[in-house]
């Protein structure tokens, strides 16, 4: 993995390193980097195969292991130490195998409605997630850059540079089309990574502090949710967790104020 990144804040102050979700990109916590930047450096990368990334060869390479190995180098590469990682979905899951197995690089980990599920939480089998891959790439396709926007524009509840700048990097041109940056091989081999190494597999390898944020719709999925919670609350009882309201697995984009402040008040704690 490069150490191409995206930087915002004073590199004076502690650091969070930022991991986003299967289909996104490090530019896609432009707005949250905004509400943070004046307290942390914060740090963002994209993932293989995201944003301006190139994607990995082999279906192995995109283990959760494996990635987290090479994030561990990349952050070594910048000099930094004592990170808050910051993972959102696929990213948690990622921060949760970076904490477990590079423990002292780690000062405190934060979820953002990820890493706590260990079954897809409607019941898909694994042959019908990889289905459904094929079937939304498929569905993803724009005439032209403005037809993409307009349609980020009217699904989002507010809008800014950072936001455009963070859904922008999400696609790319193809034939003609916009389409997600992300191809569907990418995608497949994340979802059989996340299938092969669990996180119940590392929960008891991690040591820091973890502030779990999680979302509350859709509602016909609590009763999961809270099944999952209270395994990861067994197994890291150091870990704190917050629901927070009217907020969908795009935790971060719905209430980046609400994530924000959390994020403020739990770190001045754990520091």
């Amino acid at each position: 993995m490069e150490t191409d990144y995206y930087e915002w804040g004073n590199r004076n102050n502690p650091t969070l390193v930022f991991l986003h979700g299967m289909g996104s990109a490090g530019m896609s916590f432009g707005e949250l980097a905004k509400l943070t930047m004046s307290n942390y450096h914060i740090v963002s990368f994209d993932l293989p195969g995201h944003g301006g990334k190139a994607p990995l060869p082999n279906e192995e390479d995109y283990f959760p292991t494996s990635i987290a190995g090479n994030l561990n180098k990349s952050i070594e590469t910048l000099g930094l130490t004592d990170v808050i990682l910051v993972g959102h979905s696929w990213g948690a899951h990622l921060a949760l195998y970076l904490a477990g197995l590079h423990p002292k690089m780690v000062k405190g980990l934060i979820l953002l409605d990820g890493g706590y599920f260990q079954q897809d939480p409607v019941g898909d089998s694994l042959e019908k997630q990889l289905e459904h891959v094929d079937v939304f790439t498929e569905k993803v396709r724009y005439p032209s850059w403005e037809a993409f926007l307009k349609s980020e524009k009217e699904d989002s509840p507010t809008w800014s540079k950072e936001i455009e700048a963070g859904r922008l990097a999400q696609v790319m041109e193809i034939d003609g089309e916009i389409r997600l940056a992300i191809s569907p091989f990418t995608a497949k081999a994340v979802i059989k990574g996340i299938y092969q190494e669990q996180t119940a597999i590392i929960f008891p390898k991690v040591l820091s502090p973890v502030l779990l944020m999680r979302s509350t719709l859709p509602v016909e999925i609590e009763d999961e949710r809270r099944t999952a919670i209270e395994y990861l609350v067994e197994q890291i009882p150091q870990a704190e967790v917050h629901a927070i309201p009217n907020t969908s697995h795009d935790i971060y984009r719905d209430a980046p104020e609400i994530i924000a402040r959390n994020i403020n008040e739990w770190i001045a704690r754990i520091l």
